[in-house]
């Protein structure tokens, strides 16, 4: 009796589980609940990325369309991974979120985590997209994009296409807004907490010191950086990331440490990608 019981509870659990699979399929197919989205497709696993988003990653991605087969296709999972567990907000004259605002914004994240398979920057679950630059009351200045600690992303979708406008000038919204993301994601106590390595960070941020010393302090002194803003060594990494995919071999050249702790950093070498596709490796 005992084993005619066994052996009906393993056909009978997975007969369970496959309808529990299902109905989370249903919900998220047919359900327009924020809640119910981002928390069942938040633990599934990769699935292929929605026809109406893929031209836009080939039209704004060198980055993406100097990957092999291989990887061009996980790319475009994760882009579609992170599109299915955030919620984008229009703000302004913006009424409703497009999928070229969609699939450009999640291909800034992916571009920058690509090293990190399971980074999708989960803490911040809210992206907000304003028509131009926006009004904070927080800080009562105006923004082009902002990262807050709560858990929201703000961007203006003027200023981010903006960004790639002219994809070699080493200026771009996207990517810089989401290395402060990536910042604040290892230090902000969260799931995907510390995630980089902390030694190598310092090691970068001594160099970015060294830099911006350069930068303020030297009139005669021709950075790749003089051009920017540096505020501070937080700011200076969101800009050296922007240099970092947008004029690669100009950053390497100009302060090739710099670079390689920035290289270690992402787990990623744009150098090597942009090579013959024969030829190169990616970072692991």
């Amino acid at each position: 009796m005992g084993n005619e019981v066994n052996s009906l509870i393993v056909p009978w659990t997975a007969f369970c589980f496959l309808i529990l699979l299902v109905i989370i399929y249903l919900q998220m197919r047919f359900s327009e609940a924020p809640f119910i989205k981002k928390n069942l497709k938040k633990y599934l696993i990769l699935r292929n990325l929605e026809s109406v988003y893929k031209p836009y990653l080939s039209q704004y991605f060198s980055f993406y369309n100097s990957l092999l087969e291989k990887d061009k296709l996980l790319f475009e999972k994760r882009v579609q991974k992170f599109i299915d567990i955030k919620t984008f907000i229009p703000r302004g004259r913006i009424k409703e979120i497009s999928p070229e605002m969609k699939a450009t914004i999640a291909g800034c994240a992916i571009q920058l985590t690509f090293g990190y398979p399971d980074v999708y920057f989960r803490h911040f679950w809210r992206i907000l997209v304003y028509p131009d630059s926006y009004y904070s009351v927080i800080t009562r200045k105006f923004h082009k994009g902002e990262v807050n600690p709560g858990g929201i992303i703000a961007l203006s979708w003027k200023s981010f296409k903006d960004g790639f406008a002219n994809p070699s000038d080493g200026h771009n919204l996207g990517f810089h807004e989401m290395a402060h993301a990536l910042r604040l994601t290892c230090i902000v106590e969260n799931e995907e907490y510390d995630f980089y390595d902390r030694e190598t960070m310092s090691a970068f941020e001594l160099e970015a010191h060294n830099e911006t010393a350069k930068i303020k302090f030297s009139k005669d002194h021709k950075s790749v950086f003089s051009n920017y803003n540096v505020a501070n060594v937080d700011e200076f990494f969101s800009i050296a990331v922007e240099c970092f995919f947008e004029k690669p071999l100009e950053f390497k050249d100009y302060n090739p440490k710099l670079f390689t702790l920035l290289s270690v950093i992402l787990k990623i070498d744009p150098t090597i990608i942009c090579k013959p596709k024969e030829s190169r490796n990616l970072a692991s």
